[in-house]
C-alpha cells in the first residue's frame, strides 16, 4: 500500500471504471447540473450585468462632470449627475446583496443534488466495486471534487459572465470615447492568447497530478484513521508519520508545480496592462492625431477604464486556471457516475414471492477475477426451515457460498435457485429483503438504538423494536444505558462490546423477519456468559427458518440438519455431525484438530 501512496506514476484506476472522458466532453456534462436552477440563475447573471453597467457608468459619468462642468466651471446640471452617480451606487450595492443570496442558494443546491447523485449511484454498485476501491477515493468525489463542481457552476461562473459582461460594456465605452486609443490598447492582448495557448495543456496534467495525489492522500489517511488500534497496537506510529510525511510531501510538490506555472499569468497580464497604459499615454502625450478630443476627463475616464479592461482579464485568465482543476475533477466523478453495477436486473425480472426457504446449488463454478476459480460444482440442496453448516478452512469458500445466495456476486457456471426461481431472473430488492444476514463483525450506524435495529424495517413500532430485542438477549443491557433505546450509538458502536454489537445485530434480522438466514458464526472473541446469549439468541432467529451458517466452531453446530464440508472450494463430505465422524473423514480430522488446539 505505501508504494501505491508514494509512487509518483502509479494510478489509482480501478478495472471496471471508464476511461476518461475528453474535456469537451466533461464541461457540457458538467453545465447539466444547472439546468433544473437555470431560472434562478438567468436571473442572479442579470442583475451581475446590471451591477456591471452601474459600476462602468462612473467613469463616464466623471468624464462628463470634470470637462463639461468643472473644467469650464458650470454649476448647472453638477448636482444632478452626482445624485446619478450616488444612486447608481446604492442600487449596485443592494444588487451585490441580492445576487449574493441567490448564486449561494444555488451553489447549495447543485451542491446537494450532485451528492444524491453520487450516493445513490455508489449504494447501486456491486460488491465487485467495493472490495476494489478505496473508501478514501470515494470520499475524495463527495467532498473536493463535488465541492469543486459546485464552485465552478456558482461562483465561478457568475463571476464568468461579470467579467466578460465588464469586458464588453468597457470596450464599447472605450471605443465610445475614442476608437483610435482603444486600438492601441488592444493590440497588446493577442500576448495573452499565445500564453493561455501554451498554459492550457501544462495546466491541465498539473491538476490532473494534484488531484490524483490528493485522493492517494485522502486513502492513507481514512486507512490509518481507522486502523489506529492496529498503529498504537504495533507500535508504529513513528513509521506511520513518515509514511504520512512523505504523502503529504507529494501532495504538496505537486501543488506547488501548479501554482508556480499558474503563477507565470498575472505579471503577464499586468505586464500588459502596464504597456497598454503606457502605450496609450505616450499617444496622448504625443497627439497622434487624437488631439481634438484629448481632454482632461477623456484620459481620466481612458486611463479608468484601461484598469477595468484589465482587472476582467485577469480574473479570466484565473478562470482558465480553475477550469482545468474543475475538469480534472468532473473527469474522475463521471468516471465514477459512468461505471456500471456488475449486478444488475434482468431486464424483464420478477419480483420474487415470499418464498419457503428451498435452496439449491445446481453444478456451482465461481471465480472473482475470472482466472483463480475459488468454487467448483457445488451441488447443494437445501430443504425450507432446514439448518445448514458450512464447514472448512480459510479460503474453502464458505463466505463465498453465503454471498452468491444474496446474489452479492453471479455464479460463473450453473445456477442457483431459490423455491424454483434463479436469483438472476428475480429482482435484487425482493431476493434480498427475504435474505437476512448476520455478520462476524456485525455493523452499528451512528444512530440510536432502537433506529439500528430496525434498520431493515423502519416503520417498525418500538415495541416490535423491544419484542425482537428481548428475542435476541439484548433488552437487558440496552435498559442499563443512559436513554435505553433512544441511546446514541457511537461511530461503529465502540461503546458496546463485540458480543452486545453481535446481539443488537441479532435482534435487527429478528426484526426484518427474513425467510432465509446466513449466519456468520462469531463467538469466539466473546466470553462464555456472552456466548451462550449469542446462542439462545441464534436458536430464537432460526426458528422455522432456512439457516446457512458458517461454521467457525464445530462445535456449535452438532444439531446442524445438514454439515457441508468444503475443501479448496470443493465439496468433500457433507451429513450430519454424527454420520461425518463416524466416516472418521476429513471432518473429522477438523474436529479433532479444533479440540485440540490445532484448528
Amino acid at each position: 500500500m505505501l508504494r501505491t501512496i508514494t509512487g509518483r506514476r502509479t494510478r489509482l484506476v480501478n478495472s471496471d471504471e471508464p476511461p476518461p472522458l475528453p474535456p469537451r466532453q466533461t464541461l457540457p456534462r458538467v453545465f447539466t447540473y444547472l439546468r433544473p436552477y437555470r431560472a434562478r440563475m438567468a436571473l442572479t447573471v442579470a442583475i451581475y450585468m446590471l451591477c456591471v453597467l452601474a459600476t462602468q457608468s462612473y467613469p463616464f459619468i466623471d468624464r462628463i462632470l470634470i470637462d463639461e462642468h468643472i473644467a469650464v466651471k458650470k454649476v448647472e446640471g453638477f448636482l444632478p449627475l452626482l445624485a446619478l452617480a450616488a444612486l447608481l451606487h446604492g442600487l449596485n450595492w443592494f444588487g451585490v446583496l441580492i445576487r449574493s443570496l441567490l448564486i449561494a442558494r444555488v451553489g447549495l443546491s447543485i451542491l446537494v443534488d450532485l451528492r444524491q447523485q453520487l450516493f445513490q449511484h455508489v449504494v447501486a454498485l456491486s460488491f465487485r466495486f467495493h472490495d476494489a476501491e478505496p473508501v478514501g477515493k470515494t470520499m475524495t468525489r463527495f467532498i473536493g471534487d463535488a465541492r469543486a463542481i459546485n464552485d465552478f457552476l456558482s461562483n465561478q461562473l457568475a463571476s464568468l459572465f461579470n467579467d466578460i459582461t465588464a469586458g464588453i460594456v468597457v470596450i464599447v465605452l472605450m471605443f465610445a470615447i475614442n476608437p483610435g486609443l482603444t486600438l492601441i490598447a488592444l493590440c497588446t492582448l493577442p500576448i495573452l492568447t499565445l500564453v493561455g495557448l501554451y498554459m492550457r495543456p501544462r495546466l491541465y496534467d498539473g491538476w490532473e497530478r494534484v488531484s490524483e495525489n490528493m485522493t492517494r492522500f485522502n486513502i492513507f489517511l481514512a486507512e490509518n484513521i481507522a486502523g489506529m488500534r492496529i498503529i498504537q497496537a504495533f507500535v508504529r506510529e513513528n513509521v506511520n508519520l513518515q509514511q504520512f510525511h512523505a504523502a503529504n510531501d507529494i501532495v504538496v510538490t505537486e501543488w506547488i508545480k501548479v501554482i508556480k506555472l499558474q503563477a507565470w499569468f498575472s505579471p503577464v497580464v499586468e505586464i500588459t496592462r502596464s504597456s497598454a497604459l503606457a502605450v496609450v499615454l505616450y499617444a496622448a502625450a504625443n497627439r497622434f492625431g487624437f488631439a481634438a478630443s484629448l481632454t482632461v476627463g477623456t484620459l481620466v475616464a481612458f486611463t479608468a477604464y484601461i484598469n477595468a479592461l484589465w482587472a476582467p482579464i485577469s480574473t479570466l485568465t484565473n478562470m482558465y486556471v480553475v477550469l482545468q482543476s474543475v475538469l480534472a475533477s468532473a473527469n474522475k466523478i463521471f468516471r465514477l457516475l459512468d461505471t456500471m453495477p456488475t449486478i444488475r436486473d434482468a431486464p424483464n425480472a420478477r419480483i420474487l414471492p415470499r418464498v419457503k426457504g428451498e435452496v439449491v446449488f445446481d453444478h456451482v463454478h465461481f471465480s472473482y477475477d475470472g482466472t483463480r476459480v475459488v468454487l467448483k460444482d457445488i451441488n447443494l440442496h437445501i430443504e425450507p426451515g432446514q439448518l445448514v453448516a458450512l464447514v472448512g478452512q480459510t479460503g474453502s469458500g464458505k463466505t463465498t457460498i453465503a454471498a452468491l445466495v444474496s446474489r452479492f456476486y453471479d455464479v460463473t457456471g450453473g445456477r442457483i435457485t431459490i423455491d424454483g426461481y434463479d436469483v438472476r431472473t428475480v429482482a435484487q430488492h425482493s431476493l434480498r429483503s427475504q435474505v437476512g444476514v448476520v455478520l462476524q463483525e456485525p455493523f452499528i450506524f451512528s444512530d440510536t438504538v432502537a433506529n439500528n435495529i430496525r434498520y431493515g424495517r423502519p416503520d417498525a413500532t418500538l415495541e416490535e423494536v423491544i419484542a425482537a430485542a428481548k428475542l435476541a438477549n439484548c433488552h437487558d443491557f440496552i435498559m442499563k444505558t443512559a436513554d435505553g433505546y433512544e441511546t446514541l450509538a457511537q461511530e461503529r458502536g465502540t461503546q458496546f462490546s463485540i458480543g452486545q454489537r453481535q446481539l443488537l445485530s441479532i435482534a435487527r434480522a429478528i426484526l426484518a423477519d427474513p425467510r432465509i438466514l446466513i449466519l456468520d458464526e462469531a463467538t469466539s472473541a466473546v466470553d462464555t456468559q456472552t456466548e451462550m446469549l449469542i446462542q439462545a439468541a441464534f436458536e430464537n432467529l432460526m426458528k422455522g427458518r432456512t439457516a446457512i451458517v458458517i461454521a467457525h466452531r464445530l462445535s456449535t453446530i452438532r444439531k446442524a440438519d445438514q454439515i457441508v464440508v468444503l475443501r479448496d472450494g470443493e465439496v468433500v463430505e457433507r451429513g450430519n455431525h454424527a454420520a461425518l465422524m463416524a466416516q472418521d473423514g476429513y471432518y473429522a480430522s477438523l474436529a479433532k484438530a479444533q479440540a485440540s488446539g490445532d484448528y
